[in-house]
C-alpha cells in the first residue's frame, strides 16, 4: 500500500522564501490577459499574510492587476534543487513592509549564491535584478507542492 505523500503547509513556504529562491507573481487583468514578474523576495508573515517585493518599473502591469482583481499566484524555486511551491491567493494590495530593503539585500546574496552554484558567472547575476521595489501582501488560498516528482501538484488549503 502506498503512503500519502505530504502536502505543503504555510511554515514549509515560510521557509522556502527566506532561501534564495527565483520568486515569480503571476496576476490577470479583468479580461484574463496575465502578467508575470521576477521578485525580490517574499515572506509569510506572524499574520499569515505573504508580503513580497515587486520591482518596479517592470512589475507595473502586475501592480495594475492586483488593483482590479486582487488575485495572485506566487510560485519559488530553488535552482539547485528545482524544489518549488506555489500559492495562490487573493486580496492583494500595496502595503508598507519597513522590512523591505533589508529583505530584498538579503534575498539578492543568498540568490546570487543559488544561481553561481549551477553555473552562472557572477558577472551575469546582477541582470536579473531589479533595483527599485514596492510591497504587496496578500492572503494565502492554496499552496501547491510544484517540484518534479511524485508529488507535483498535491495542494494544501491554508
Amino acid at each position: 500500500m502506498r503512503r500519502p505523500l505530504p502536502t505543503p503547509t504555510l511554515d514549509e513556504l515560510g521557509s522556502l522564501l527566506k532561501l534564495g529562491v527565483s520568486v515569480l507573481a503571476a496576476t490577470r487583468d479583468a479580461n484574463m490577459r496575465p502578467a508575470i514578474s521576477r521578485c525580490g523576495g517574499a515572506r509569510v508573515g506572524n499574520d499569515g499574510l505573504v508580503r513580497v517585493a515587486i520591482a518596479l518599473p517592470e512589475g507595473a502591469r502586475t501592480l495594475a492587476n492586483l488593483e482590479s482583481t486582487g488575485v495572485i499566484a506566487l510560485t519559488a524555486v530553488l535552482p539547485t534543487t528545482y524544489r518549488t511551491l506555489q500559492v495562490k491567493g487573493r486580496e492583494a494590495r500595496r502595503v508598507e513592509w519597513p522590512e523591505l530593503d533589508q529583505i530584498v539585500i538579503s534575498h539578492r546574496a543568498a540568490f546570487v549564491e543559488e544561481v553561481l552554484a549551477i553555473g552562472l558567472a557572477r558577472e551575469n547575476a546582477p541582470v536579473m535584478w531589479s533595483t527599485r521595489f514596492v510591497a504587496i501582501a496578500f492572503t494565502p488560498d492554496e499552496i501547491f507542492d510544484q517540484t518534479p516528482g511524485p508529488s507535483a501538484g498535491l495542494a494544501f488549503v491554508a
